[in-house]
């Protein structure tokens, strides 16, 4: 099993110069499919993502958040009037 991952972690690194950032499940897959007949490799999909983990070379998706606030308009903003003010009874506010 050490010889197979060890061929899989070369095909992949080559791979990997030219598109780091490329996925593993599809698109890897897809165009190592060649290299891996050439070299009588067999590997699947699961094998594959499973060896990449071990050796901590999965890419991960960045993950964005959603921008709500627009702070940056053009209308007046008000000041914050109470920021210093303590509240200390019912609708003081």
């Amino acid at each position: 099993m050490k010889e197979v991952e060890q061929q899989v972690m070369n095909i992949v690194k080559k791979r990997r110069k030219s598109l780091p950032r490329e996925g593993v499940v599809l698109k890897l897959m897809k165009f190592l499919k060649q290299d891996f007949e050439k070299q009588q490799v067999k590997v699947g999909r699961d094998l594959l993502f499973n060896i990449l983990r071990e050796h901590n070379m999965l890419t991960l998706r960045k993950k964005y958040s959603a921008r709500t606030t627009n702070s940056h308009h053009r209308f007046y903003k008000y000041s914050n009037i109470i920021k210093d003010l303590e509240v200390t009874r019912l609708n003081q506010v």
